[in-house]
Order: C-alpha cells, then structure tokens, then sequence
C-alpha cells in the first residue's frame, strides 16, 4: 500500500470515495507481495496493483462501491481451457483480496498512515474484515494510535502483534473469535542509501534507490555540490562524510539495513568514509574506482588497521558487470548489486521476498 499512500490521502483530502483492495493472504507463485493494495474510485480512476494484472479486482472494486459493503474472495489458478480474459492467476498461486468502501467521513486513520509514512517513521496497520464493515487502527512506535477495530480486546491484541513486526516490518493474520479476521502490516522505517558525495551517478542513484524502498542521503563536504544535491531534492548532510555517518550511527539511521555508496574516488574521504561504513555493519558497501585505484584505496585501508573480512565487505569494483558507462546505466549496475546482496541469505538485514514476474 505504502506507493500509493500520498495519492490516496489526497484523494481523501477532496472527499472522493473510492474502494481499497489489499492483499491479505497468498499461497503459491504470486506477482506481488501480502500487504499489496489496490484502490478504485467512481470514475474508474486505478491506483495500484494487486496482481500485476491477472485478477479483475477492479470489477469486484466498482461492485463494492456501488453496493457499500466490502467483500473477501479468494482467486486461483485460471482454467487452461477458458478464455484468454477469464479472471485467474496464470502464476499458478492463490491470492485472497479483501475490498471495502472507503468513505471519507470514516478514514480519518488514513492520513495518520500517510504522515507517518511520508515522514520516514515506523507505523503499522491493522484491518478488521467484516461482512458488514471494516475498521482500521493505525499503531505508531511512540505509543500513538489512530482508529479501533471496534472491541478494546481486538485493538489490544493488533498492537501488540504490530510493535513486534515493527523492527523489521511483515505482516500477520490474526484471530479474534472462531475465524481469523484481523490483517495487521507493519512498516519499518526505510532503510537509508547514503550516498558518499555528489556526482552524476549520485541522482539517478538516489531515484532508483527510492524507488527500491530507500531513504536516500547525500553526504557532501564540497558546498557547491551540496547546493547542487539540495536543488535535485532530498536529503543532504553538509560536512565531512565520515562525520554524517558517524552523526546518522548515533542517530540510529545506519545499520544492518542500510547500504553505503561511496562515489567520491578520493582516498582522503574514501577511507574515512569506509572504515565508518565497515564499523557500523552496513548491509551493502560499495564504492567506485579503477582498478589502480581499488589497489591503493585498499592499501590504504589495511594501513588504517582494516582487517581482510573487512576489505571483503566493501564491493568494489561496484556494481554488477551489466557494461554500461553512462551515469545511469553505472546507477543502474548499482542498484542491481545491492538488490543482489540484499536479498542473499547472507544479508544480517531482513530479506525482502522476490516476486516471480510472472
């Protein structure tokens, strides 16, 4: 749900009633993820994907507004022998879609979520599926919430299931009488790309890594080119890069999850900047440079006391040998490194499930 969060708090915002679809249990091969979302307004106006296509959520959605009550269906396998438009799942899975009216007098939890979301927070959701209704309660980290699932129990029971996925965020189907009936998705905070000094590379990189669930930063000690990095939006740190990472440690922002790019090919910050990334136990650390400058920079590096699993751990040459050379196609090898590594078993960081394209 979480890439179409700003669109339907707007859409809330001008009181434009819609149905939401999410994705609340899968089994088998499945396009997309549980917790996916789907959202349709009177107009036919589509946000979002459930299935990559092959399930017609949206007639379901178009029923469900006409008519003011949610449904729960289940869709499996298509038939081989029906036609080529017949609702199924050619993956060969089984999805189960829960879609519901979102009125807006009753989605005040919605811009809770947004918020929260768009502020870089953790924040997590829970649903209540009911034939007549659903609820929604919004659990943020410091204790705050927004909307009930209708009994003090339920609302209990949904928090604390959600502050444990908090961490490292998932998602859980829980019980709350004979039948499960409760959906809960937490989000963690996106993990952080701290991009090491602006270059070329450095803004189609931080696009895609957005893109991927990142919280880019650009560290930049060269005050024109933080100007530059603050024109193309996002986050800076002005100063030493070495000293932001050491300032977003402490802050708690760079960890297991996080992924570390250095692009400066400059050993007086390159090393510092390293030799932080490696201490903090970074999920990914790579770093740019020819093959004589990988040469001294590791020199350099076993100089300042980094051992041989240290050098190990810093990917560079960086990026996967996709051969291209144009900023975005460096940005582009990049990005599919860190994919790589990110979802290796590994990864001290959470693994994200792979979708099977199908």
């Amino acid at each position: 749900m979480l890439d179409i969060l700003p669109q339907l708090a707007g859409w809330w915002r001008e009181s434009r009633p819609f149905a939401l679809a999410t994705l609340v249990d899968a089994a088998g091969s499945t396009p997309l993820p549980v917790g996916s979302a789907m959202a349709v307004d009177g107009e036919g106006t589509v946000l979002g994907a459930i299935s990559g296509g092959c399930v017609d959520v949206a007639a379901t959605a178009q029923e469900v507004l006409r008519d003011g009550r949610p449904v729960l269906r289940r869709y499996g396998p298509a038939d081989p022998d029906s036609g080529p438009f017949d609702v199924g799942l050619t993956c060969g899975g089984t999805v189960t879609v829960w879609t519901e009216p979102v009125p807006p007098e009753g989605a005040r939890w919605l811009p809770v979520l947004a918020e929260a979301v768009g502020a870089g927070r953790p924040v997590a959701h829970a649903l209540r599926l009911h034939d007549t209704g659903s609820s929604h309660l919004v659990v943020l980290p410091e204790g705050g919430r927004e909307g009930s699932l209708g009994t003090g129990e339920a609302d209990r029971d949904a928090e604390a299931t959600a502050r444990l996925l908090l961490p490292e965020g998932g998602t859980a189907v829980l019980s709350t009488g004979p039948h499960p009936d409760v959906f809960v998705a937490a989000h963690p905070a996106p993990p952080l790309l701290a991009i090491v000094t602006w270059t070329p590379v450095a803004g189609p990189l931080a696009r895609i890594g957005a893109e991927l669930g990142y919280r880019p930063v650009v560290l930049e000690h060269r005050p024109v080119f933080a100007a530059q990095a603050r024109h193309a939006g996002g986050e800076v740190l002005p100063g030493l890069p070495q000293t932001g990472l050491r300032t977003l440690r402490g802050e708690g922002r760079l960890d297991g999850r996080s992924a570390v790019v250095v692009l400066t090919h400059d050993a007086r910050v390159d090393v510092p900047a390293l030799l932080e990334a490696v201490d903090a136990g970074v999920g990914y650390l790579g770093a740019t440079g020819s093959a004589a400058t990988v040469r001294d920079r590791s020199g350099r590096l076993r100089d300042a006391g980094l051992d041989e699993a240290g050098l190990s751990a810093i990917h560079s040459p960086i990026g996967l040998p996709l051969g291209g050379r144009a900023p975005a196609e460096v940005a582009t090898a990049i990005a599919a490194q860190l994919v790589a590594v990110r979802v290796s078993p590994r990864h001290p960081g959470p693994r994200r499930a792979v979708g099977s394209g199908c």
